[in-house]
């Protein structure tokens, strides 16, 4: 069973957790598949172990008040079907919108429901601007984007993503 944690988010099919140190083992759902982490900036995680690891420094940012991470979790069932994040928090100004969903559940409008969530919860904090930066081949994100009203702000050719690796990338930035 799931404890209730102080920033929950729920709709009607979903439930948004905050992350806890739990969540490793059911994160690697999705951190351990290559497929789903085609578009994300690092490859997929070897083992639940190093997904442990980045719960533990995704917590730290937490912590310093940098981001804030939920497991998305269908609302009756409780199976773990993603995560959502704002990242690089500016209170009262600014987030970076990141998600991440277990390709089993793709296509079935979970991901818009959770994201349209977070939205909702970064307007009711006083955010007042949401960006989110996306793999140019990352189609299904992008049209997640645009439905949910976010404009194509700049591209980004040969963006290092991490040390060594480059993509050509897009800007969407949303106005709350």
């Amino acid at each position: 069973m799931t404890v209730s944690r102080t920033s929950d988010l729920q709709t009607d099919r979903l439930v948004l957790n905050e992350l806890a140190p739990e969540d490793a083992s059911d994160l690697f759902a999705v951190r351990g598949d290559p497929e789903a982490m085609a578009f994300w900036d690092w490859p997929a995680d070897s083992d639940v172990a190093v997904t442990a690891v980045n719960v533990h420094q995704m917590l730290e940012e937490v912590r310093a008040g940098h981001a804030k991470y939920w497991t998305v979790r269908l609302r009756i069932a409780r199976a773990f079907v993603g995560m959502c994040d704002l990242s690089q928090l500016r209170p009262s100004q600014s987030a970076d919108l990141g998600f991440l969903f277990v390709r089993r559940y793709w296509g079935r409008g979970l991901a818009q429901e959770a994201v349209g969530r977070i939205l909702d919860y970064a307007r009711d904090i006083g955010l007042k601007y949401i960006y989110a930066r996306v793999h140019d081949q990352n189609e299904r994100s992008i049209r997640l984007l645009d439905r949910l009203g976010f404009s194509e702000a700049k591209a980004m050719p040969q963006l290092e993503i991490r040390p060594g690796v480059f993509r050509d990338c897009r800007r969407y930035d949303k106005r709350l």
